[in-house]
């Protein structure tokens, strides 16, 4: 039998992920938060239920996917959904839209995707948002966005530059080989701008530096702090 998502999935995801704990040991910390590839919701939904004064952005590409967001959670007057996607450049992405478990679409050509469809989603910089809307700082930067995490990354490039951003928590996985795009790269774009790196593991993050031995694939998260923001590493780690 095929999965579904849904709630119950998400919250055992979210568990196993250490997302909940992250967000957990954070309450009280943030101020602003973007979920980059917000799907059905579920992530905010979280979010929310921990951070209920925090300002959530939240950005979905696939057009389905917005508007089943919409109907399956509750919007309040500091949540801003946007039906459309971050990337390194505004214009149009081709995505491979999974009806049955959309957590799953994704714009790589080469991801086998079974029963997916062909859907064309909206995509702006991150750069160009955080301007429009005058946003001084993002304190947690989720993207989850299937194998598209370094588009979404060039596309922040000021709002890196100028120290704007205090969490990232990115995906890595198998997606990564036909990417090319691999745990390497991550920590070569990240770390000369003040971020150190690492991964949920036994209810902390273990921060560590690269080594040729972790790119693994074996994922699925990783978190990366700005080092001025040494309260919260020594909060998770």
């Amino acid at each position: 039998m095929e999965p579904i998502y849904n709630q119950e999935t998400a919250q055992k995801e979210f568990i196993l992920h250490g997302e909940d704990w992250i967000l957990r040991k954070l309450n009280g910390q943030l101020t602003t938060i973007f979920d980059v590839g917000c799907n059905i919701g579920e992530w905010t939904r979280l979010a929310r239920s921990i951070h209920p004064e925090t300002n959530i952005h939240m950005f979905e590409v696939v057009p389905d996917t917005f508007e089943n967001m919409k109907k399956n959670i509750t919007l309040d007057d500091k949540m801003f959904a946007n039906p459309f996607g971050l990337s390194s450049e505004a214009g149009t992405l081709a995505m491979k839209y999974k009806p049955s478990y959309s957590a799953v679409s994704t714009c790589l050509k080469m991801l086998r995707v079974d029963d997916s469809e062909h859907r064309t989603g909206l995509v702006f910089k991150g750069d160009d948002y955080v301007e429009s809307r005058m946003i001084d700082r993002i304190n947690y930067l989720k993207v989850d966005v299937e194998g598209a995490e370094k588009m979404v990354f060039e596309g922040f490039t000021n709002t890196l530059k100028q120290n704007k951003i205090d969490i990232i928590q990115f995906e890595y996985g198998y997606a990564c080989i036909l990417t090319k795009w691999l745990l390497v790269d991550a920590y070569e774009l990240l770390r000369p701008y003040g971020f150190i790196l690492g991964k949920f593991s036994n209810d902390k993050i273990d921060f560590h530096e690269y080594a040729l031995w972790r790119e693994d694939f074996q994922g699925p998260d990783y978190f990366a702090v700005h080092e001025s923001r040494k309260d919260l590493i020594d909060l998770l780690r």
